[in-house]
């Protein structure tokens, strides 16, 4: 790479003033501490105004309705275009195949991850039961309520801020490496309502943010997560079913390991396929040295992971 690639003014204010890329760590802390704050909000509303609704609609709507408007106003916040801002674009039908190989191997390694950290920190009686309860397809309403959230909102709006408006503003200021890190632990601590699945949920975060750099697509990092949640309620329903009563520990042993490595190779051969065939996309781009007046920074790419640069071989000089 012969040099960096010159700022096309992306992300610039009104009247061309530049501006650092929207938003910074310190501004995704308060994005954070607003969907938190929020949805505690519209949790009281939704209690004292839909007291019939099921559990997890009147627990789960007020997060999603409270993530919907931090994004618009992230979006917003940011001065570009909504599907620049987001990354949103669509993907190519040879994108499939390997997304489902990273699928499988997500739900595969990830839930054993989740089966190991079960046995060494057993979950308490009175919180598993809460979850099942929760997540157990009892009724017609129940079930139409957590497939809805789980398998169609959650992973739209999730995504919509994790990895479109975060992802994109972080990486455009520090890097796709810096940028998919950091995304990664806000995703995981944001679901630290259930500390036994905040490490999995770390090491998705680090998948989906590098899906979305890789493919520039925010529609990747949907598609699988919309998948995975459809796959890991599928699992729970199967627990459920099952008769109450652990798995002697050999069984267990065998079972995580060979799940372990058969997961791990469906999801480092996928990756390795998307990656020929994107190129790498962000993480194969040249750093933009940034003019901000009092100095300068590195930023990724001038170019949103949606944007309409051209790929890793033309954005070399």
């Amino acid at each position: 790479m012969d040099g960096p690639i010159e700022d096309t003014g992306a992300g610039r204010g009104p009247g061309g003033d530049a501006r650092r890329p929207y938003p910074g760590l310190l501004r995704t802390l308060l994005l954070l501490g607003a969907v938190i704050v929020l949805g505690g909000l519209f949790f009281q509303a939704t209690y004292w105004l839909f007291p019939t609704w099921p559990d997890i609609a009147r627990m789960a709507v007020p997060t999603q309705l409270a993530l919907a408007v931090v994004t618009a106003w992230a979006v917003f916040r940011s001065d570009r275009p909504w599907r620049e801002a987001l990354g949103f674009r669509g993907l190519e039908a040879r994108q499939v195949p390997p997304l489902l190989l990273v699928l499988i191997g997500a739900v595969t390694v990830f839930s054993e991850i989740y089966v190991v950290i079960q046995r060494f920190v057993p979950v308490p009686a009175e919180f598993e039961a809460m979850l099942r309860d929760l997540l157990e397809l009892t009724n017609p309403a129940d079930s139409l309520a957590t497939l809805t959230i789980a398998i169609v909102i959650a992973p739209i709006l999730e995504e919509a801020l994790f990895r479109g408006v975060i992802l994109n503003g972080l990486a455009r200021r520090y890097g796709p490496q810096s940028a998919s890190f950091w995304t990664a632990v806000f995703f995981a601590v944001f679901h630290l309502y259930n500390p036994w699945q905040v490490l999995p949920t770390f090491f998705l975060g680090l998948v989906l943010a590098w899906l979305v750099l890789t493919t520039r697509s925010l529609l990747s990092a949907i598609v699988v997560h919309t998948m995975f949640n459809a796959a890991s309620l599928t699992l729970v329903q199967l627990s459920l079913e099952r008769a109450p009563g652990g798995h002697p520990v050999p069984y267990v042993v065998v079972v995580v390991v060979l799940g372990m490595l058969a997961g791990s190779m469906a999801l480092l051969t996928g990756m390795a396929w998307l990656e020929k065939q994107t190129g790498g996309g962000w993480f194969a781009l040249p750093p933009v040295v940034r003019s901000t007046g009092g100095g300068s920074s590195v930023d990724a790419h001038p170019d949103s992971a949606g944007g309409a640069t051209a790929g890793p071989t033309a954005a070399r000089r």
